[in-house]
């Protein structure tokens, strides 16, 4: 119905065959009333005017009853807009914050939506519910410094145990010997509690003004909704602050381990390498030695050099732990040409053919670099079948969302890919040590190393097929801090 006129169909009508449509037209601002009848030549539609008459006394309730109606419904119309837009508004001022910053713009918004001097949010402190500490408190036309305050005699301590508390005047009546409240001369007051993921209380959220407040379910609701937002946030920073601590404690567990490792490889090296050096003079000078105690000879200065090894693999995998250099440019081309002449007699001697393309050039420390590589190529020709020399392939590929990656491909004795992730773990070994020589150090040190980078490393293997590693280096270098 427009402002103008209201339409009723009538079902059943003497003068027309058809279901007429009657309008009464009234203004604007008067409610209609019925006076006498007028008949149209409109086959379909009558326009009338009724003459007074008991008998139409329903009709002028029905239309008194749809003015009021509708004057109520443009109201509520008028509310939910109203609604939306200071949602909106508060909403608008603290999506793009968070910790304190979120808290502080946000009882300014409210304080200025809800046009209330005060504003606060407060936290319960302690494991007893006596006291409240205030994140954020907005009073008249600034934050003001956040503070503790006793519960008890005061309307918080109603809502900590309500979930929600009103008083839309005369608050000071109800709490007489609350100081703040008389000293403030506040008169109004509402609050609603803040309740974690699993119920319990974290505090609360108020506003507080000079006057009354009189739209309880309008502020109530908003309020509720910045409530649940604000445990969300207290939530989020508990979470962050413990993730700190922990890594805090782990940084400084893994600083003392890679301390102690150093300072005890650093201890045993000497002893070890006493131990294999006069091994060595004994057998070398003794030639009356028994063959038995020859051997137990040769077995100590094996173990003694393996030893070595360890302590050796083990301080290499310690250094790569803690970024030592600076990232710089690094032509892996020249990386790979230094790693294959430092790896000559080994290449000599077993034959190895090493093939390589243009490499690009990345960031990165040069020193764990040229170890990821030269860790990659010992493996290659070290599990190369037996009487076949090995035969190893080296390619570079530009992903563009993932970045460079390098492939090492050979032919050698592969492995079982159900082994691919326990490889990659400190002195794990897949073959015996008299089979393959090695300490199980080298492929744990090269996933380090692309940590490190920021990188990552995949590998694809089949018994007697060979294996592929490829490492992947972020385009523009991106170095885990460490």
């Amino acid at each position: 119905m427009d402002a103008k006129g209201l339409k009723f169909r009538i079902i059943q009508n003497v003068s027309l065959k058809k279901p007429a449509i009657f309008h009464w037209r009234f203004g604007e601002n008067s409610v209609p009333t019925i006076s006498s009848i007028k008949s149209s030549s409109k086959k379909d539609t009558a326009y009338y005017a009724v003459s007074r008459n008991s008998s139409m006394k329903r009709f002028n309730f029905l239309i008194e009853e749809n003015y009021k109606n509708q004057k109520s419904l443009r109201t509520s119309e008028e509310k939910l807009r109203l609604f939306n837009q200071q949602l909106s508004c508060i909403t608008q001022s603290t999506s793009s914050v968070i910790g304190n910053e979120y808290f502080n713009n946000l009882v300014q918004s409210l304080a200025s939506v809800f046009g209330v001097r005060y504003a606060f949010i407060g936290i319960v402190t302690g494991t007893l519910i006596k006291k409240i500490k205030t994140l954020a408190l907005w009073d008249g036309n600034k934050l003001t410094k956040n503070f503790v305050y006793d519960l008890e005699g005061t309307p918080c301590e109603k809502v900590t145990k309500m979930e929600v508390c009103y008083y839309p005047q005369a608050v000071r009546e109800y709490f007489p010997n609350n100081s703040y409240l008389v000293e403030q001369g506040i008169e109004s007051y509402l609050g609603v509690s803040m309740l974690n993921s699993e119920k319990k209380l974290l505090g609360l959220i108020s506003v507080m003004d000079e006057k009354p407040i009189e739209d309880f379910d309008h502020y109530h609701s908003i309020l509720k909704i910045f409530a649940a937002r604000c445990s969300s946030e207290i939530e989020r920073m508990d979470a962050e602050a413990q993730l700190k601590l922990k890594t805090l404690e782990l940084e400084k567990s893994n600083l003392a381990l890679r301390d102690f490792v150093s300072i005890a490889s650093h201890d045993l090296q000497e002893p070890v390498r006493k131990i294999a050096i006069f091994g060595s003079r004994l057998i070398e000078k003794e030639d009356s030695l028994k063959p038995e105690i020859r051997e137990y000879l040769e077995r100590m200065q094996k173990s003694a050099l393996r030893m070595q090894d360890l302590i050796n693999d083990l301080l290499l995998f310690s250094r790569t732990s803690t970024q030592t250099e600076p990232f710089r440019k690094i032509d892996l081309k020249v990386v790979l040409k230094e790693v294959t002449a430092d790896l000559e007699v080994l290449i000599n001697k077993s034959k190895a053919k090493i093939h390589f393309s243009s490499l690009p050039t990345i960031e990165g420390n040069p020193s764990q670099i040229r170890q990821l590589f030269q860790s990659f190529l010992s493996n290659a020709i070290k599990f190369h079948e037996v009487g076949k020399p090995p035969k190893i392939e080296i390619k570079s590929r530009l992903n563009k969302q993932s970045g460079w990656e390098i492939s090492i491909k050979d032919q050698g004795i592969g492995f079982n890919e159900k082994y691919k992730d326990r490889i990659f773990r400190p002195f794990e070994r897949l073959h015996g040590r008299n089979e393959y020589e090695g300490t199980g150090m080298g492929l744990a040190i090269c996933q380090k190393i692309a940590e490190n980078h920021g990188g990552t490393i995949f590998v694809e293997s089949q018994p007697g097929q060979g294996t592929c590693f490829s490492v992947v280096f972020p385009q523009n270098g991106s170095p885990l801090k460490l």
